[in-house]
This record gives structure tokens, sequence and C-alpha cells, in this order.
């Protein structure tokens, strides 16, 4: 990859921002995917406006509709724009909010604020109501899910005490948390894209699935002695010998396993646990939000020391929970969109640095563009409000 220097991908490893991404991207599969699948959501809204039948089944499917309409547009606006910040959403980029089926109209990028107006109201509790506190389908919507994905939204938006309700309702539908301390007497990590803990199942390719990953040394150091999965997974597991044969780099891990589906862009019960942590340290709760941590990390790491012990002030207590939740979220999108939002707050700003070995030393900074990825060129070309947001 370092031998072309001509690619996103060399941006991407590289950190290089003078390199025209825009031209570069030809296409990019999770833009594509996400309008798809946003098209057959409006389809169904489209028809349901005629549809004869159980009312009640109607407006379910109407606000499951909507609700998973808003979470892939949530996924886009934060790869291809800015982190929203109250002050300046206004005059940002965003994307664009397709809510009709008419393929052959133009779908004007709006600015952030809009995006996120529009986010909110295809997020509205009434919609929420409508749906059933839990779902035997990890691939359809459900009130766990709903409630989550509001968090998550406000929560991007920096309105921590506001996403918190929506946390607590989202655990007290469902609290399952994957139980690792089982692999001292398995000794295999498996994950079904079934698991309990699926609020909403969207998995990813090989590339960025934990199947046969390697990680970087800084990723590496940040794991907790007495992992399970690193000391106990038999079947496959993370290993130092593998990753620099793999990578070339020493100090690097490699995952390899095939018994994991891993939900890379949904939302699972675990994840919502560090949801409402920071929302509850962020406002104040330090050891009540350091609690939620550890009661992911009592299934994580053997004989853990919980977090909650210490009298701790914000940033301290912050600082514990991104490590553990940078390894809870490896292979998701949760690193890339938390990294964007703490880098736009300067108590929590970081220049990521990753060395390379002899292929060199490479550092991101907080405001860099390549936190904005390109849209492709095979929308752009079809639709001039598509700038580039960085």
């Amino acid at each position: 990859m370092l031998s072309q220097p001509n690619t996103v991908d060399y941006a991407n490893y590289t950190y290089n921002e003078i390199i025209d991404r825009g031209v570069l991207a030809i296409s990019d599969v999770r833009y594509e995917s996400a309008y798809k699948y946003i098209n057959y959501m409006n389809v169904l809204l489209n028809k349901l406006l005629d549809a004869q039948g159980d009312e009640v089944k109607k407006k379910q499917l109407v606000a499951e509709a909507h609700v998973i309409r808003v979470w892939l547009h949530f996924l886009l606006v934060n790869i291809y724009a800015k982190q929203y910040d109250a002050g300046t959403a206004d005059k940002e980029g965003g994307i664009p909010y397709v809510e009709d089926v008419d393929v052959s109209q133009e779908k004007t990028k709006l600015t952030l604020e809009e995006i996120y107006r529009h986010i909110l109201a295809d997020l509205a509790d009434d919609f929420i109501a409508e749906l059933p506190d839990e779902s035997n389908n990890v691939e359809r919507a459900d009130k766990a899910f709903a409630y989550a994905a509001k968090a998550y939204v406000l929560m991007q938006m920096k309105r921590y005490a506001d996403a918190i309700p929506y946390a607590q309702a989202s655990l007290k539908i469902n609290n399952t948390i994957d139980a690792r301390e089982t692999l001292v007497q398995s000794g295999a990590w498996i994950i079904t894209q079934n698991v309990a803990n699926n609020l909403l199942y969207i998995g990813g390719s090989g590339r960025v699935s934990l199947t046969f990953d390697v990680i970087s040394k800084e990723t590496w150091e940040k794991f907790e002695d007495g992992d399970y999965v690193v000391n106990y997974d038999a079947a496959g597991g993370w290993s130092t010998f593998m990753g620099p044969m793999m990578s070339g780099i020493e100090g690097t891990a490699l995952y390899q396993g095939w018994t994991l589906k891993g939900n890379v862009y949904g939302i699972t019960s675990d994840h919502v646990y560090y949801v409402l942590a920071e929302c509850l340290i962020r406002t104040g709760k330090i050891k009540e939000g350091l609690q939620y941590v550890d009661r992911v990390r009592r299934h994580r790491v053997e004989n853990y020391k919980p977090f909650a012990q210490d009298n701790l002030n914000e940033m301290q207590a912050m600082a514990l929970l991104q490590k553990a939740k940078w390894v809870e979220c490896i292979c998701s999108f949760e690193n890339f969109f938390d990294s964007k939002r703490w880098n736009s707050e300067p108590a929590y700003a970081k220049t990521i640095t990753r060395a390379l070995g002899s292929y060199g030393t490479f550092s991101i900074k907080p405001d860099s563009k390549l936190w904005v990825l390109p849209f492709p060129l095979n929308a752009t070309r079809k639709n001039p409000s598509l700038t580039q947001n960085y």
C-alpha cells in the first residue's frame, strides 16, 4: 500500500493531507450501500400510505422505516461531514437527506444543522412509541435500538444530559453483555449474528470485521492485563507473533478467527453502556458513569480492578473510559466517531501517532481534514451539490 502513493489507502495510512482524495475515490461501498437501503425505506414509506391492513402493524412499519432511515443518515453524515457543533453547524456542509423515491431528482446536500434537524424528526418519540420493545430479528428496528440510536445522536451533538434517559431506556429493555468469561472453559470466542446483545445488526466485509485483522502497537498497548480473549481464545485469538509476520511492523497483533460476526455499523447493548457512562461522566456523575464501564469490564478482564473505586475528576475518568472503549469498539464505526467528537473539544483533542517501524512514523492532528472522508466520484459527477466537506 505504501508503495503506491496515489491512492486513498496511502493517504489514510500515512495521514497525508496533500493527496486529493476526492479525485482518487472512484466509488465507496459504504456510501452506495447506505443510500440503497435508505431508498428501500423510502419505498416502504411511500407504499405504506395506501396499504390496506392492520393499522397497528402499519404504524409499526412506518416507524421502523423512519428509524432505520435516520440511522443510515447518521452514519453517513459522520463519515462524510465534519463533527456537529451547535455554533457552526448551520454553516458546515452535510449530506443529502433523502426522503423521496424520485431517483431522477437531484438530492441536494444540506447543512449539518439541517441534517440533524431531519434526524431528530425521524427519531421522534411518537415514532419510537409505535415499535415493539424487542424484535426477534436483529435486522429489524425495535424500541431498544431506537432509544439507543437517539442516545447516540444526542451524544454526538454533545447534548450529553439529553442522551442519558434514552440510553437508560434502551438498557432497561435489553442490558445483555457478551459474557467473555465463558472463554475460560470454552476456549473459543464465538459471536453469531443473532446474539442477544445485537440491538440492530449491520455487518461489514472481512476488511473491516475482526476476522483476520492486524492492529497497531499503539492499540495493542491499550489492552488490559487479564483480557479474556487474549488469554483464553485458543481457537484463534490475538497473536503478537503473527502481527509482525503479516504487517512487517514489530509490536503489532493479529486477530485470526472465523467465529465472529462483527456488528460493524449497528448497535450492541454492550456499547450503549459506554454511551451512558460517558454522558453521566460529562454531566458530573463520575462514579456512576464508571460503574457502567465496570459492568462491561467485569466480562472482559479477569480479576479486574473496578474504575469506580477511586475518586476521580472528569478528565481522569474519561481517560479510563476512552482506553477501555477503544479496545471494546475495535472494528466498529465508534472509535472514528468518538475521535471526531473529542477532537472538537479542546480538553479532549489529541494527536494520534502511529509508528510503522522502518516505514516511518505518521501523525494525524485533531483538526485534520482526513477526519472527513471524500464523497466518491461516481456520486459527485452526477450531483453538483456534492462539494467535498473538507
